[in-house]
């Protein structure tokens, strides 16, 4: 069910106010929405689902920053790609067909018909971060228990882990 705008401000006013987790499956994809306005559906969708687009292999390494297109065309456009290190760039080089047909095959129509592909050495900082489950050890059973609660609502399960992760990280602190 689509909430108006007002009800997701409420959401966030109620949850700010309860100092509870916020369910942000359900407030990211509309604010996204809003924000990117015309652009919404291609942009905000090839972003909060580049994993399912992509797989796992080259997401963990390269991240989109929206599609360019001509004026008034939804067809035809640019995929704006970050990639962690020259190497993955000429991976995502080699496979641009393979992207580009699989972006169009997430949209079912041809949104995308060319890629240009920037080098970012930040996003190869945050993909080499160890991925220990380290965080488990710093809340107790309850506050796990209230965290899964949280965030079992959340139909992305990628997106779930994370939020869960960050709940453990803000207990883990105090």
């Amino acid at each position: 069910m689509k909430k108006t705008e007002k009800e997701t401000k409420d959401i966030i006013s109620r949850d700010r106010r309860l100092g509870d987790l916020q369910n942000m499956d359900a407030v990211l994809g509309p604010l996204a929405r809003k924000l990117l306005g015309k652009k919404a559906f291609v942009e905000a969708d090839v972003i909060y689902d580049w994993k399912i687009i992509i797989g796992d292999e080259l997401a963990e390494f390269t991240h989109p920053l929206g599609i360019k297109f001509n004026r008034d065309e939804r067809k035809g456009g640019v995929l704006n790609i970050e990639a962690a290190s020259g190497a993955i760039a000429l991976e995502v080089q080699a496979k641009s067909k393979v992207i580009i047909a699989r972006v169009n095959s997430y949209f079912g129509y041809e949104a995308v018909d060319k890629l240009k592909i920037v080098q970012n050495l930040n996003l190869a900082r945050i993909a080499k971060q160890p991925t220990d489950n380290s965080e488990k050890k710093l809340v107790s059973a309850n506050q796990e228990n209230y965290i899964r609660q949280q965030v079992e609502g959340i139909e992305n399960p990628e997106l779930a882990e994370t939020l869960a992760r960050l709940g453990r990280s803000l207990f883990g602190n105090n």
